[in-house]
This record gives C-alpha cells, sequence and structure tokens, in this order.
C-alpha cells in the first residue's frame, strides 16, 4: 500500500473528555474503519495548527466498520493534542494510516488475559472486541495513577471480561501496580496474553508471563518523527534467531512477540 493510498480525510464525530487527562476521539472514514488492526496505528496533522509541522502518532483504540467509525483516545501532554481538544462534530482531521503491525487475534475461542496502563488500555478495546467475537474468555487487568485518571473500565465489562483495576494510590480498585497483582490472574488457565503500556510496566510483567509460558504479545511505545521507518527514531532490540537486531516500532511493530525483545534487564 502506497503513502498516496494510506491517506485519509475523517470527519469528526466526537470529541469526549473521559477522565482528568484522556479524551475519547470518534472519527469517521469508510476505508480505514473497514481495514485496521487491533495493535495499528495513525498519524495525524494537527487541526488548524501550520507551526506544528510533524504528525502524532495515535493508536486506533476500537473500530466499528458497520458505521465507518473508528475511535482514538490520547491524552493531552502538548501542544498537539491541547490543539486537538478543540476538535468539534464535522471537523475534517488529515491521517494517515493504518500503519504498523497490529495484534494476532485467534480464529477459536481461547483463554486470554490483557494487560494495560494508561492509554495503552485503549488499544486493547479493540482486542477485546475481537477476542469477544471468537468467544473467547477473558482476563483484564488495568493499571493507572489514580482514580481521576481511571478510563475505559465499562468498555471492557461489556465485552463479558472479569475486569481489575490498580492505581497506584489506592484510590480505586487494588493499590499498586498492575505487575504486584498479576500473579493472581495467573492462578486460571491463560492461553494467550495481550500487554500494551509504558515500557516500565511491560519490563515489569515480562518476568511473570515468561515464568508461565504464556504466548504474549506485547505493544511497545516510542517516539516516532515519521511513521515509516525512514527516520530511525523508534528502533528497539530484537531476537532474529541467534543475532539481535535493531527493529523499528513503526514498521516492523509496534506489537511484538514478547519472546523476541531484548528488554533493558536482558542486554
Amino acid at each position: 500500500m502506497s503513502r498516496v493510498d494510506l491517506r485519509h480525510s475523517a470527519s469528526v464525530v466526537s470529541n469526549t473528555r473521559i477522565c482528568t487527562d484522556h479524551y475519547r476521539l470518534v472519527l469517521q472514514e469508510d476505508r480505514l474503519s473497514s481495514i485496521t488492526l487491533p495493535g495499528q496505528f495513525v498519524n495525524i496533522r494537527i487541526h488548524n495548527r501550520e507551526d506544528l509541522i510533524l504528525r502524532r502518532p495515535f493508536s486506533v483504540a476500537l473500530v466499528k466498520p458497520e458505521k465507518s467509525l473508528f475511535e482514538i483516545v490520547y491524552r493531552v501532554v502538548g501542544k498537539g493534542t491541547s490543539a486537538m481538544t478543540d476538535l468539534q462534530p464535522d471537523d475534517v482531521v488529515d491521517l494517515l494510516g493504518p500503519l504498523g503491525k497490529g495484534f494476532r487475534i485467534p480464529e477459536k475461542a481461547a483463554n486470554c488475559l490483557l494487560l494495560g496502563g494508561g492509554c495503552g488500555v485503549a488499544p486493547l478495546w479493540g482486542v477485546a472486541d475481537k477476542l469477544y467475537r471468537t468467544n473467547s474468555t477473558m482476563v483484564v487487568m488495568l493499571g493507572f495513577q489514580s482514580s481521576a485518571t481511571v478510563f475505559g473500565e465499562d468498555v471492557f465489562r461489556a465485552y463479558g471480561a472479569d475486569t481489575f483495576i490498580t492505581t497506584d494510590d489506592g484510590s480505586y480498585g487494588l493499590k499498586g501496580f498492575v505487575s504486584e497483582h498479576l500473579e493472581k490472574a495467573m492462578d486460571r488457565q491463560i492461553d494467550r496474553a495481550y500487554v500494551c503500556g509504558p515500557t516500565p510496566m511491560i519490563k515489569a510483567v515480562a518476568p511473570i508471563l515468561k515464568k508461565a509460558n504464556v504466548a504474549c504479545e506485547i505493544s511497545m511505545e516510542a517516539y516516532m518523527g515519521c511513521g515509516f521507518g525512514v527516520c530511525l527514531s523508534c528502533v528497539v532490540s530484537v531476537r532474529n534467531g541467534e543475532a539481535i537486531e535493531k527493529q523499528r516500532v513503526c514498521v516492523e511493530g509496534p506489537v511484538f512477540r514478547l519472546e523476541d525483545m531484548v528488554l533493558d534487564h536482558e542486554t
């Protein structure tokens, strides 16, 4: 698929604040909603801000092809995302996508574990949607800083997932990090695991998942300049047979098999 084929103009349906610093942006565009896989991302040009030259990458949270809708959840952290909060219904967004490689969903029912943290919670909505359609069972554990930053719990429960929330300060759900409560979830049969969240969370849960010998895919976060693998700003270390090579999160990822990743404590 060429870069021209990847360019789309999507109409804003809604742009809603869902917690202290996160917004849920619902867009309408026929092709993107029908071809995007869970875990893939889009690069958005910031609306009416010519001073913000680089596009911003955002994981697609959920697609609804029957309505030509797809959703993005973004956290307000700088000029670009602050400008996005001004988007109104019927505004048009210029974006490129879908980009990268997404999560692989089993064709048959399986016992699945979903682990998410912060913005990484949203891309797991799409995973849950696909797993629900295969009649898979789901255990979901989500980590947030506090009750003020919790979002998305209702989405997973709507798919019948057994859902647990952790907060750093204990103001909602279980107190502590996802990694501190993960072994409790591992008491049951788990066939596959999907992880999406900040790198420290991934590093914390990786040893537990490896010890349990669970087939696991992780979505890596990285700073991206282009989204096409040209600038090489988002490389990570990946095992390829006996060798360790650099691969681009925006092209070979963002989803990788956990067993292939070389994390800091392993180098």
